[in-house]
């Protein structure tokens, strides 16, 4: 079984709390940021995301590219969850700065002797890539399938 270690990141400062352990009186205020439904934070993402996406957002995070697990943060007073709008501002710039580290191209391994083509390889013997096929080359595609079909009984 592969085992996968993923980093947590949470974005956003810590909830504040009143000595008591709650969110204070509806607390509608962090350090001047008006706290905002989940379905309000939806309304200022660009592609207007689902109510389920933002709130998965919140709870289980989105797993960037370079393998952290990036969580909007929020905040539950009594049975909902609350968010701010420089929080989900902050969840997108974090995303898109894991983005930028994991496919930055400067710190790619460079092999001498060789185009620079970044596409994986997971054969040595791998033909190289080609957007598109001649008809003859498809046709020639075709007969090769038709004969290993043949072959099989099918």
């Amino acid at each position: 079984m592969h085992e996968t270690h993923e980093q947590v990141v949470a974005v956003g400062p810590a909830t504040p709390a009143t000595p008591d352990g709650s969110a204070g009186a509806v607390a509608q205020a962090v350090e001047g940021q008006q706290y905002i439904t989940l379905t309000q934070a939806m309304k200022l993402v660009p592609g207007r995301p689902s109510f389920n996406c933002v709130w998965r957002w919140a709870r289980k995070g989105v797993l960037a590219r370079n393998g952290q697990r990036v969580r909007l943060e929020h905040v539950r007073i009594g049975g909902k969850l609350f968010t701010t709008a420089a929080w989900v501002a902050q969840f997108g710039t974090v995303l898109a700065q894991a983005d930028v580290n994991h496919f930055d191209l400067k710190n790619a391994p460079v092999l001498r002797g060789s185009p620079t083509v970044t596409r994986r390889s997971t054969s040595a013997t791998r033909r190289p890539f080609s957007p598109t096929r001649t008809p003859e080359q498809r046709q020639a595609a075709v007969e090769r399938a038709t004969k290993a079909l043949k072959a099989v009984g099918l």
